[in-house]
This record gives C-alpha cells, structure tokens and sequence, in this order.
C-alpha cells in the first residue's frame, strides 16, 4: 500500500473516509469491495453507531442494499450537521422498477436522497444503460469489479495454471464454458446444469465448468451434472481459482434469471481479460456488452444453447486493459468528487496492466 497509510482490510489510523457497514457481514461483493476502496482512499470500516453518524470525515457506504432506511437515517442527521453520505447502489433497476411494498419503500427512500443535502447516491450502472436512473440517483461509477485489475491484484501463477490445465485436459478439443462463483438461481446454475445434462450433442462438443458452492436446493442438479460429465468444484474457490476458469474458458455464462438483473462482477472480470460471455437476451449485462462493445451471446431461452458452440472471438488482452483503465479513471473521479476528498492512491499513473 502506498506510504502504509491504508491497509488491505482499511482501518488506516489517519482515516479520511469511513466506509460503515451496517451488518458486518462478508457475503457477496463486500469483502472485495471493501479492500478495493480500503487501496483507493484512507479508509476506516465503521459499524453504524451515534459517534459514526456524527463523524467529520464523509462516509462511504459500499452496498445500499444491506439497509436502506438505515442509509436514509444516517443521511438525514448528518445533512442537519452538514457532512456528506455517499452510497452505492448495486441493484438500481429493481429499485426502479420493482412493484413490491419493499421496493416500492425503497424507490420512496431514493427518491427523497435526491433532494436531501449532503447525500450521494451513486449506481454501478451507467446511466447510458437507464438513463430513468437519474430519478433515484445523484450519479454513477463503473462496476468496480470492471477494473480492479488497475491495482495489479496479484494471484498465485502455479496455482491458477494447475487448475487452468486441468480444465483444459478434461475439454480435449471440446469448448470450455465456465460458470464461476456461488452457484444458485439467481445466477442460473439450475439452467446450466440442465442444458448439459439434458443434450449430449452439446457434451460432445463442449465442457462445461463450474467452480463456487452449490446452494443446497441445487444439490441433485449438480449431482446430474456431474454423473454426465460436468467438470465440478463445489467449493469455495480462491482468487487464483477463479482466475484460473477464466483462463481455461472459451466463453462464460451469464445466463442469470430475470429476478436478478443487475451488473454482474464475473461480468467485470470477463470483460477484464477480454473472454465472451453468454447473456440473457434483455438483460442489464446484455445493454452493457453492447454499449462497451464486448463480445457476447445472447440467449432468449435455454433451447438456444446451440449458440454456444460458436462463441465470438475474445477481444485483445491490451483493448481489455484499456477499457479497464478508462473505467477506473472514469470511476475513482467520481467516487472523490462525491466524498470531496482526493485518492490516497492513483492506480492509473502508471502504464496498464493487463490482469
């Protein structure tokens, strides 16, 4: 870390910016969030506590999600003392579509932010994307998964090519398609495991793959999967894991279910090194591929798996790292224009690495 000032888990003593949380947890993205901002800025994790909400520093709080009417408290009192309350918001088209009573009172919730002094809401979804977007939120970053590999995020080689070469030699001359990461649902692991389960045409001519736990309902359907010749790692996988899949892989599924239809970090990190994915047709990550170009296949449906077979081709290592580069460049402008702080640190002073 530059000058020590901020460490990996962010408890810099000298903190310039609190990053609260309401619950503590570390599912989902937080963990990786949390490191990325604790590198960018001088941070300090905080629980949301009275002395929290009074602070001076600006306070960061990375998934809105968690609580939203949490985040409207702390940004009520802290606009009555003048001080600034950004947050990020990683799921904005069901807050600004969704018709249950609990998206409805957080669309309500956004809406009021707007106009309140003092608190930002950023999306991780261009507004280009939907620009309706602007109605409940100040502004937008990209994904911070689209480019954390700026900050040169270091796996362990052998352990990424061990696994890499053994996907690699269970496919022979077949395709690799990778799933990657919790599987579940909402990421359509059940229709993964179904369309290579269900047509052996396709197992012919193409391995699919997947690494991350299987959420228990799913157990029999990855049991199928398996039997039928699947290559399965149904655990959690490292980072050099993970890396690894995306190495071995021809294109990666991104076929998740419409209930969520968000940006997607495996998206990111496919866009990072450049490999296709498959999308379904519609999807938010469908818009995204298309306004940045990426290569994808769209699916409408699980019948029209044949496409996988013929996958585009990737996009060039240093155009990936480019366009990683403008998005993070693009991202931590606005992230210190909204905290009113500068960067502790600035990954793109230095030529791009390509991840």
């Amino acid at each position: 870390m530059d000058g020590g000032r901020s460490s990996p888990t962010g408890n810099a003593p000298d903190a310039a910016v609190l990053l609260v949380d309401f619950d503590g947890g570390t599912d989902g993205h937080r963990a990786q969030y949390n490191a990325m901002l604790a590198h960018l800025f001088r941070v300090r994790v905080a629980p949301f506590t009275p002395a929290t909400t009074v602070a001076r520093q600006p306070i960061l709080v990375p998934q809105i999600e968690h609580s939203p009417v949490g985040f409207l408290i702390l940004c009520l009192a802290r606009a009555a003392l003048g001080r600034r309350t950004v947050g990020l918001l990683l799921r904005p088209l069901p807050a600004l579509h969704g018709a249950t009573m609990r998206l409805r009172l957080k669309r309500l919730v956004l809406r009021l932010l707007r106009h309140l002094p003092g608190a930002r809401v950023l999306t991780i979804v261009p507004f280009d994307i939907e620009p309706d977007f602007a109605k409940i939120a100040h502004g937008w970053i990209h994904d911070l998964q689209n480019w954390d590999g700026a900050l040169g995020t270091a796996t362990d080689p052998a352990a990424t090519e061990q696994l890499s070469l053994a996907i690699r030699k269970a496919a022979g001359e077949r395709l690799v398609c990778c799933a990657i990461g919790g599987q579940n649902r909402h990421k359509g692991f059940d229709r993964f495991a179904a369309i290579y389960a269900d047509n052996p045409d396709l197992r012919a001519r193409m391995l699919f793959a997947y690494g991350g736990k299987v959420a228990a309902p799913l157990g029999a359907a990855s049991e199928r999967f398996e039997q039928v010749g699947g290559f399965a790692l149904n655990r959690f996988i490292s980072d050099a894991e993970l890396t690894a899949f995306y190495h071995a892989a021809d294109i990666i599924w991104c076929v998740y279910d419409p209930a969520y239809d968000q940006a997607s970090g495996l998206l990111g990190r496919a866009m990072q090194f450049g490999i296709p994915v498959a999308v379904r047709s519609g999807s938010v990550i469908e818009r995204i591929c298309r306004m940045e170009g990426h290569p994808h296949l769209a699916l409408a449906s699980i019948d029209d798996w044949d496409g996988l077979l013929s996958p585009p081709p990737a996009m060039p290592l240093a155009e990936a790292a480019d366009r990683a580069r403008r998005h993070g460049q693009v991202s931590l402008a606005k992230l210190a224009e909204a905290l009113g702080v500068k960067p502790a640190n600035d990954p793109f002073a230095s030529p791009p690495q390509v991840p």
